[in-house]
């Protein structure tokens, strides 16, 4: 990825976050992208494979939990350690943009 990649998938990342946040802590796949588009993340840094890769790295690093509705729909869950995270209460997180001092 370039430099300019790379700052999208920081900032796209903690936008997932942000919007789990104030959707009572989950939403499903449909509205995450729905809610991106909506905040400006368009093209070819916010499709489909761009933001599945961005949910595994949040899942990775311990932010959200994935669970599937009756198997079929992809909701991505807001963990503690996510809250934590959007709090500052955590050290930065490699590959993931650091919350503003609210």
């Amino acid at each position: 990825m370039s430099g300019y990649a790379d700052d999208t998938a920081r900032s796209r990342r903690l936008a997932t976050l942000r919007v789990l946040h104030e959707n009572e802590g989950a939403a499903n796949e449909s509205l995450l992208l729905t809610c991106l588009h909506q905040l400006g993340f368009r093209g070819r840094h916010a499709s489909v494979e761009a933001v599945a890769a961005d949910h595994a790295a949040l899942e990775a690093a311990g932010l959200i939990a994935v669970d599937y509705y009756q198997g079929r729909v992809k909701t991505l869950v807001l963990s503690k350690r996510g809250l934590a995270y959007l709090a500052r209460r955590l050290d930065p997180i490699p590959g993931i943009e650091y919350p503003d001092v609210a």
